[in-house]
């Protein structure tokens, strides 16, 4: 009886003995035993600990392994069980052929779901309305997608012996007929990609460039619309918007405010020493505001001059004009009520008898 099953376990078939294709059958089954019990036990309980956390990265890792399907697992474990085997050199070229082509796949799709996981979490720290976001979030992961799938598709021809150099020169050269074709649409794309990133200014900020003051009202693939001042709306392409000087006032918590007054030269001494502290009681008169100095400063053609510098502590500019009016009230009141004259452009004539 021994004989006999040793005989048979010795018997080649197909160039490996039947004992081979027994410990490669069991190979497999042990393999796929413990990748489905990573997937089923491991997995589902990593799974639910993550789902108590507060991070989603977690979340996100757990999603991307099991996003690899049952065949895959099936295809691992057939890969490790024939190593044991001997291979006709088609069997390898076949195996070798659908281990790429789906794991390429299963990489791609991994890919995507960390781009769109990026984009989203970026595209959410913009402040931007529901259909700007839709359409961002769209937008970039078309372009994405096709650069990801070209390389993929560049990848496997190369894998399977495809001389891809000549492919990759036919490319360069319609790239580059395509980018001198449409170089302000590919350099207004790129610098949304740059504003998306750098974030130099978000929905709803005020900003003041070289040519447009206004609020941010939408950041596109091509244009960044603005509210000016004045009403109407500004489309700008974003070469133009970023090639300029950008001064953002959202992050403006602490505005420093300087302003002269000029008094006639026929002011006593005794006055002008008392002008600072007047200055500075109409200053501190206000909420939110931080006298730093008031000086004479320059004795000009026509009046004696005083600069004085505060702060407030707000970047609202309408705050700010209705405190600096305040101020200048006081100011108005308190020189009138100590005969102190403003000055304004006069000449004296001195006729020499």
């Amino acid at each position: 009886m021994n004989a006999d099953i040793n005989a048979l376990l010795s018997a080649e078939l197909f160039g490996n003995r039947v004992s081979g294709y027994l410990y490669a059958a069991a190979l497999f089954a042990a393999a796929l035993i413990f990748l489905y019990f990573l997937r089923h036990i491991v997995f589902a309980k990593l799974q639910k600990l993550a789902a108590k956390t507060e991070t989603d990265l977690d979340d996100l890792a757990i999603e991307l392994i099991t996003m690899i399907r049952p065949m895959e697992y099936g295809l691992i474990a057939i890969y490790l069980a024939i190593r044991l085997l001997n291979r006709a050199p088609g069997f390898d070229k076949a195996l070798t052929l659908i281990l790429l082509v789906v794991f390429t796949y299963r990489a791609i799709t991994l890919v995507q779901r960390l781009l769109n996981y990026w984009i989203n979490k970026t595209v959410a720290q913009r402040g931007l309305s529901e259909t700007a976001k839709k359409s961002v979030v769209h937008s970039t992961q078309v372009i994405l997608r096709a650069l990801i799938w070209a390389a993929a598709a560049l990848f496997v021809l190369d894998n399977i012996g495809v001389n891809v150099s000549a492919v990759l020169t036919g490319l360069g050269i319609g790239g580059v007929a395509v980018a001198l074709a449409a170089q302000a649409i590919l350099g207004d794309l790129f610098n949304f990609f740059v504003i998306l990133l750098d974030k130099p200014f978000n929905i709803g900020d005020f900003v003041v460039s070289d040519t447009v003051s206004g609020t941010i009202e939408h950041i596109g693939l091509k244009s960044t619309r603005i509210r000016s001042i004045s009403g109407e709306m500004v489309v700008i392409s974003n070469s133009n918007l970023l090639s300029s000087r950008i001064r953002n006032y959202k992050d403006l918590n602490k505005r420093r405010v300087v302003f002269k007054t000029g008094v006639v030269y026929q002011t006593a001494p005794e006055k002008l020493r008392k002008i600072p502290a007047l200055i500075k009681a109409a200053i501190l008169e206000r909420a939110g505001t931080e006298f730093e100095r008031s000086n004479l400063y320059n004795t000009g053609d026509s009046s004696i001059d005083f600069e004085t510098v505060y702060y407030m502590a707000t970047g609202d500019y309408l705050i700010y004009m209705n405190t600096q009016e305040q101020i200048l009230l006081s100011i108005l009141e308190a020189f009138a009520k100590e005969d102190i004259a403003f000055a304004y452009p006069t000449q004296t004539l001195f006729v020499n008898k």
